[in-house]
């Protein structure tokens, strides 16, 4: 084991989790590598910086937790103690929610299926707020609001078809979320609006859209703002008192991953711009919900690993840690370059090409680096921490060569670590998989 002088991280950016080395390594040594240390101070700070982005705009602004980035019941509780809104998209995830203590009041619901089996779920657990997406979900949604006697707000899902440049699109014609703002089939913006309005079972209650992740131009957000303001004035011929109470923008607010990206503040000045347009044109003054799953929850977060192997040739080095992508599968789906950095860092010159490889029998178990990866000065029993892992990371996490999942330790506000999830031991996941059931 390497003997840790150094009592403090280089200056890294205010975004990023701040521990003494030294604490690294003696969680290291309680809890094994590899674990995962989440900052509750960042995840509070990222909401703040997040609706601020978008405080200029003319009436109220709500935020919106996607739960799909990260759903560890402590980081559900940090943001339920928020008083934040919940992107929730599936059973599973609202009974996570609920049991964390979240209220019913503060969730969208926002199913693909869209059974009358989860409507009557979500339903009976008491939610209102639902966003549909289909003329079939739509039925299914009137039904089953018609038999249990209640009259939930309908949010439309719409598919605004503009270009979007982002690290994952969510947008573009013929796509599998939403409906077509233009068209005439039962699976249109306008057929299902008229749906709703002519129902005695259901509440209009606004638009929502989703354009991608990672989005670093927000021009797409002008141009599917100004296509939905058209659709409404359209359908305001067919419904004079057609008036909108909420607009759900969606994510797409973009993390560095080494490179710099803009700030919500920067984007949000844009967009804030043109719904306070909208604002005027319409003469409604809807409330803007501005979701998110990994700006609120990526920086917030640090995988820390061992390094436990090392080889060098023909001007290589490789780097083998106890991690792998089992646990950031983006590593290898999307080839997500998280920071790493070798704990303590030392600077040297040996022009070596560096790779970073994981424990898995893959050749895909290589991390892509970013550029502001530091890896000199790796020698056996450091260790290296990836940053910026919070979403997308802990809820892809799968037991590939019968990999267990790691523990999960949260740095509190009053800067106690407490251990989070537990680290699973291979006697469980062997139960898990069924290895004690007799057949």
């Amino acid at each position: 084991m390497v003997e840790v002088a150094y009592h403090y991280f280089p200056k890294i950016e205010v975004s990023s989790p701040i521990v003494d080395q030294q604490v690294l390594y003696d969680l290291a040594k309680e809890y094994g590598t590899p674990f995962f240390l989440i900052d509750e101070y960042i995840l509070r700070s990222k909401l703040r910086e997040l609706k601020d982005g978008f405080k200029d705009f003319f009436n109220t602004v709500k935020i919106a937790f996607s739960m799909k980035a990260n759903f560890n019941p402590s980081v559900i509780k940090t943001f339920i103690s928020e008083n934040t809104l919940f992107d929730v998209t599936s059973l599973g995830e609202l009974f996570f929610y609920l049991k964390c203590g979240g209220s019913t009041e503060n969730v969208i619901y926002t199913s693909v299926t869209e059974t009358k089996e989860e409507f009557y779920e979500v339903l009976e657990n008491g939610v209102r707020l639902i966003v549909i997406s289909s003329f079939n979900g739509l039925l299914n949604l009137i039904d089953v609001a018609s038999e249990k006697g209640v009259i939930p707000s309908v949010m439309i899902r719409v598919n605004p078809e503009v270009g979007v440049k982002a690290e994952v699109r969510a947008c573009y014609r013929h796509g599998k979320f939403g409906v077509p703002l233009n068209g005439s089939t039962v699976d249109s913006a306008s057929n299902l609006l008229r749906k709703i309005i002519n129902s005695k079972n259901l509440t209009f209650e606004g638009f929502h859209f989703h354009l991608g992740s990672q989005i670093e131009n927000p021009v797409c957000f002008v141009n599917a703002l100004e296509k939905l303001e058209a659709f409404i004035i359209k359908m305001r011929k067919e419904f004079p008192d057609l008036h909108v109470k909420t607009i759900d923008i969606g994510g797409g607010t973009p993390v560095s991953y080494g490179s710099p990206v803009p700030s919500p503040s920067e984007i949000g000045s844009i967009i804030t711009k043109r719904l306070n347009l909208m604002v005027q044109n319409l003469g409604d003054k809807f409330t803007l919900i501005v979701e998110s799953g990994r700006f609120l929850s990526a920086e917030a977060c640090i995988l820390v690993s061992k390094i436990i192997n090392l080889k060098v040739y023909e001007g290589h080095k490789f780097i083998f840690v106890d991690a792998g992508y089992h646990l950031l599968l983006d590593a290898a789906l999307l080839r997500q370059e998280y920071p790493q950095e070798v704990i303590p860092y030392v600077e040297n010159n040996d022009n070596l090409k560096i790779n970073l490889a994981g424990r898995l029998c893959d050749t895909y178990d290589i991390f892509p680096l970013s550029p502001a990866s530091k890896l000199s000065g790796a020698e056996l029993g450091k260790l290296i921490v990836f940053r910026n892992v919070g979403a997308y990371s802990i809820v892809f996490n799968m037991p590939f060569h019968c990999q267990t999942k790691p523990p999960i330790i949260m740095r509190k506000m009053n800067g106690e670590f407490v251990l989070v999830r537990k680290g699973e031991t291979i006697e469980e996941l062997f139960e898990e998989e069924g290895g004690n059931l007799d057949p």
